[in-house]
């Protein structure tokens, strides 16, 4: 599979399909928990797109990572969202319905954050003489066509063919993600014979961030005085990113492959301290019966 069509329009349009699946799910109903519990909604949304972040810079920044490489992460660390997260919160016996809502919610975020702040990541680390820019308007542009629009279209579908969505629920939601995987796994083929020096580069910073954010966003809903559900909730939708989003702003948008390492390495070893996680709550409740 060539990189150049993996990033330039299979990912494009794979992370379409997982956003319009996602908005597929949605009703106005899912936002209206930030009417209803208004302080629960932003802790999540101040843990997704402030807390990790910040803890982001704070941690990569006293690693000898490239510029390129330190760039990656962060702006996975700006790509909240992960898709996989509504499902993750389930099963911890987490808030579903707040877990929808944060991920409905930072979906629309996403494209309007990013260009602000990542334009003034690469300046910081690349410097003003780096050909490397992340143009605002076309950067805004292409993550809505391909976040933003799909979510909506998706709820659109959701309210016209209510019944269709509710039948089909299990492919508009899971093909995408198997789709992604493929994309993921086009780029790891493409980059085969340099994995060994990317885990080198990435492994340990990606596994130590995504341990971190988890355990994080988990005290910062608790110092909130949020409950148990809420908390377990806010701490997976902060460790859980939606490499998607970052991937197709490095490879796609800036065009550099070096910058994609970061996230494709999170979106992999990710899923092994929320899989932990998960592995303990389920010991923990067999101890208590």
């Amino acid at each position: 599979m060539n990189q150049d069509f993996v990033l330039a329009l299979a990912l494009p349009v794979t992370l379409f399909c997982i956003m319009f699946g996602m908005g597929s799910s949605l009703t106005p109903a899912n936002f209206k928990l930030l009417l209803q519990a208004p302080a629960t909604v932003f802790s999540g949304i101040a843990s997704q797109m402030l807390l990790l972040p910040l803890l982001a810079f704070a941690l990569l920044y006293n690693f000898s990572l490239t510029p390129e490489i330190f760039i990656g992460f962060m702006i996975l660390a700006l790509s909240p969202g992960g898709t996989t997260s509504n499902m993750f919160a389930y099963l911890a016996g987490g808030n579903l319905a707040l877990s929808i809502s944060l991920t409905a919610i930072v979906s629309v975020l996403t494209p309007f954050s990013i260009p602000l702040v990542a334009g003034w990541i690469l300046a910081s680390q690349l410097g003003s003489a780096t050909t490397i820019q992340l143009p605002f308007i076309q950067t805004l542009l292409k993550l809505g066509m391909v976040t933003l629009l799909p979510v909506l279209l998706g709820m659109l579908l959701r309210h016209f063919k209510k019944s269709f969505c509710i039948r089909h629920e299990y492919w508009l939601t899971r093909l995408p993600l198997v789709m992604l995987l493929l994309v993921i796994a086009g780029i790891i083929h493409q980059n085969w014979q340099n994995m060994p020096s990317f885990i080198e580069q990435t492994g340990f910073p990606a596994l130590l961030l995504a341990s971190l954010s988890l355990l994080a966003g988990y005290l910062f809903a608790r110092s909130l005085k949020r409950n148990e559900s809420d908390s377990r909730t806010i701490a997976i939708e902060t460790s859980i990113q939606n490499g998607g989003t970052a991937i197709l702003v490095t490879g796609t948008i800036l065009h550099n492959p070096a910058m994609t390492i970061a996230p494709v390495m999170y979106g992999i070893l990710m899923l092994i301290p929320v899989l932990i996680y998960l592995l303990l709550l389920k010991i923990t409740r067999r101890v208590k019966r």
